[in-house]
């Protein structure tokens, strides 16, 4: 990620510039997420090879200086971790070797930071790859977008593509880019960051801001006509929080998302938004799995459990004069979350279910609440657990036979609410 003023310039024969603590927090989420990727794609022994497409969309030079030592950029991240993604898929594999035939596109718009890439990238000993599986640019990401998909299209069985875009601010990507990425990638993900409080502390109803959230494709989506109203509330962030996550959602195309917080160090500890967008639920399964395991360097401030994203006028303190807005002081991912969540779900789910008499498919009701919960598929079985127990759910197994835990549900079991006690749930 290339960082406008000095903080973030590389010059060849410099020191590297300084990682910023945020920046560490989103690479490891970055390696963790690539690694069970790679391995959740490749869990069939018999499946020889994976086609992949990494794109970093905002490079930097490649390299930071990490107190005394050396860190790697975004491209080396990546790099990296497919190399050992399959050392560890053929560590004991005694037949024909299987490969992740990954091809790269590393963009950065920084002249002296793109010279400072080619440099890192000769340094490791990538340097022959490029040109080959490697392909720079010294160009904005959306100057080149259109060419790396036709490249990413063009590879047989490879239209799966992750794109990362940690652009600084809120403004470099638009929704419409995106966009174009899903409608064209079938096996697209983007990884983006987006600096939500940059976009709050100055957003008013001017024609400037029209103009730029009119450009990244979110205009439509922000209730304009009641800024002023909702800036005289204390809570009025949360308030436009929600109907800009929707916008982004609903903008960029995507069927599913995850939108937390990263945590970096200063006043203002909720600053940036890490947004994961796919049309595959398992990589929406897989995203919130690395936030979880991650703990205390990510933040959720969405109701626990089950949220609506988007604005509602029927949660508005200004309207309803009750404070159930609780889109507000973010908390990390830990055990109180984790048993809130449950808690939450375990009142949910049941009602969902009981709306469909015939039942539900267990995959079905995944996707259903995937945009709604930050539970992963593991929470969401163990807030199913009691009701199975209990027989006010019944889950049938493809074949025949009844679940007798909410642990073991697979996904083609059918949820069925228990007959008799349908009547006392509505």
């Amino acid at each position: 990620m290339a960082k406008t003023g000095d903080k973030w310039e590389w010059i060849v024969g410099q020191t590297p510039p300084p990682i910023d603590p945020h920046s560490k927090v989103k690479h490891q989420l970055v390696r963790d997420y690539l690694y069970k990727y790679i391995n959740v794609l490749m869990a069939n022994a018999k499946m020889p090879r994976l086609r992949l497409t990494l794109i970093d969309g905002f490079a930097g030079g490649g390299l930071f200086t990490d107190g005394d030592g050396i860190a790697p950029g975004s491209p080396l991240v990546m790099l990296q971790t497919v190399r050992e993604a399959e050392a560890y898929l053929n560590a004991s594999r005694t037949q024909t070797p299987r490969e992740i035939d990954a091809q790269y596109h590393f963009v950065e718009l920084n002249p002296n930071g793109f010279e400072h890439l080619k440099y890192t990238l000769n340094g490791e000993g990538y340097g022959p790859r490029i040109g080959k599986d490697i392909a720079l640019y010294n160009r904005a990401f959306e100057s080149v977008c259109s060419d790396i998909i036709a490249a990413t299209a063009a590879r047989k069985a490879g239209q799966r593509a992750i794109f990362l875009l940690d652009q600084y601010s809120y403004d470099d990507i638009s929704m419409p880019t995106v966009r174009t990425i899903f409608e064209n990638l079938q096996g697209a993900e983007v990884i983006l960051t987006f600096n939500v409080d940059s976009l709050l502390t100055f957003l008013t109803d001017s024609e400037q801001f029209h103009s730029i959230t009119r450009r990244i494709g979110l205009e439509p989506y922000i209730n304009w006509k009641d800024i002023a109203r909702l800036k005289a509330n204390s809570r009025w962030r949360q308030i436009i929080q929600r109907q800009i996550s929707h916008g982004i959602w609903k903008a960029s195309g995507a069927r599913f998302m995850t939108l937390f917080f990263v945590t970096p160090l200063g006043n203002r500890p909720w600053s940036y938004w890490l947004v994961h967008l796919s049309n595959a639920y398992r990589a929406n399964d897989v995203m919130k799995t690395v936030h979880w395991d991650n703990g205390n360097s990510f933040g959720h401030s969405l109701e626990s459990g089950f949220f609506e994203i988007g604005y509602q006028a029927n949660k508005d303190v200004d309207v309803t004069f009750q404070n159930e807005m609780d889109f507000s002081e973010a908390a990390p991912f830990d055990a109180i979350l984790r048993e809130s969540s449950i808690d939450k779900l375990k009142d949910v789910l049941p009602r969902m279910i009981h709306q469909n008499p015939n039942g539900l498919a267990f995959n079905d009701l995944l996707c259903q609440i995937a945009n709604q919960t930050n539970a992963t598929e593991k929470i969401v079985k163990e807030s199913l657990h009691e009701g199975v127990l209990t027989r006010d759910l019944q889950a049938f197994i493809e074949g025949g036979g009844v679940r007798a835990k909410g642990t073991s549900i697979r996904g083609t079991d059918i949820l069925v609410p228990h007959r008799q006690r349908s009547i006392f749930l509505g």
